[in-house]
C-alpha cells in the first residue's frame, strides 16, 4: 500500500500546466537559387510578431547549401541564426541561438497533388540574457506537405493553389528535459506569379513546450510567404 502512494503524491505536487493562447504573425522570405545541376543555394529570413503585430518575437535568419541528386531528392546543410524576444503571457527572455543543420527532402506526385516528405536534424547553441555560455541541445524535425493546383495538374505561372503541411520537433540529449518541442499544422491560399516568384496567404497552429515542460504556447498565426527561387544555370547558357 506504502509503495502505491508515491505515484500519488508525486501527482499530487506536481505543479499544473499553464496555457499562453495568444495570437502572432510571421512574416517569412524563401529563396531556392540552382547554380548547378547539383549544387544549388537555400536563403531565408523570417520575421515574427507577437499579438498579431505590436511586439517583437523572433527573428530569424538562415544559409544553406542544396545538393541536387534528382527531381525527388535533394539534401542541405547550413547554418541558423535565431534571435528570441520576451513575449506571452509567460515570457522566457531574451535569448540568441545559433545553429547548424542537415536536411533531406524528398517529392512525388499522387494525381494531382504534389506530396513533400521533410526530414531535419538540428544541433543548437543557446544562451540566454546573463548567461555565460549557451547552452547545446539536438533537435529532430519532420514535415509532411501537399500542394493542390486549382486549375491543371500542376502549379504553372499565373495559377493559384492551396497548400498544407503538418511539422512536428522533438528534442534530445543531455540538456534537454522533454522531448516534445513544437508542432506546426499550415493550411493557405497560395499564387504563383512566375517561374520563380510565389506568395501564400495561409493560418498556422503552432503549438509550443516551454523547456520547464508546465507552460505550452497555443497560438493562432497568420502567415505571408514570399517565395522567389532563382535558376542561375540559364545565365550561365548565354
Amino acid at each position: 500500500m506504502l509503495l502505491g502512494l508515491g505515484p500519488m503524491v508525486r501527482a499530487q505536487t506536481a505543479p499544473p500546466r499553464r496555457f499562453d493562447r495568444a495570437f502572432q504573425a510571421w512574416y517569412n522570405y524563401t529563396g531556392d537559387h540552382r547554380l548547378t545541376d547539383f549544387w544549388g543555394v537555400h536563403t531565408e529570413g523570417q520575421l515574427r510578431r507577437a499579438d498579431l503585430g505590436p511586439r517583437r518575437q523572433q527573428l530569424l535568419l538562415r544559409l544553406g547549401l542544396n545538393q541536387h541528386w534528382s527531381d525527388k531528392w535533394q539534401t542541405a546543410a547550413g547554418y541558423t541564426f535565431l534571435r528570441t524576444y520576451p513575449y506571452g503571457e509567460f515570457p522566457e527572455g531574451n535569448s540568441w541561438e545559433h545553429r547548424s543543420y542537415e536536411e533531406v527532402q524528398l517529392t512525388d506526385t499522387l494525381g494531382r497533388l504534389a506530396l513533400g516528405h521533410r526530414y531535419r536534424l538540428e544541433q543548437r547553441w543557446i544562451r540566454g540574457e546573463g548567461e555565460a555560455g549557451p547552452t547545446y541541445e539536438n533537435r529532430a524535425r519532420y514535415q509532411f506537405s501537399v500542394q493542390l493546383p486549382l486549375r491543371g495538374r500542376r502549379v504553372d505561372a499565373h495559377e493559384w493553389y492551396l497548400t498544407a503541411y503538418d511539422e512536428v520537433f522533438l528534442g534530445f540529449g543531455h540538456h534537454v528535459q522533454h522531448a516534445f518541442d513544437q508542432n506546426r499544422l499550415y493550411s493557405a491560399l497560395g499564387r504563383q506569379f512566375t517561374q520563380a516568384a510565389a506568395a501564400e496567404l495561409g493560418y498556422m497552429y503552432h503549438v509550443k513546450a516551454h523547456d520547464d515542460g508546465q507552460v505550452y504556447e497555443l497560438h493562432h498565426t497568420l502567415y505571408l510567404a514570399l517565395t522567389y527561387n532563382l535558376d542561375l544555370r540559364r545565365t550561365q547558357d548565354h
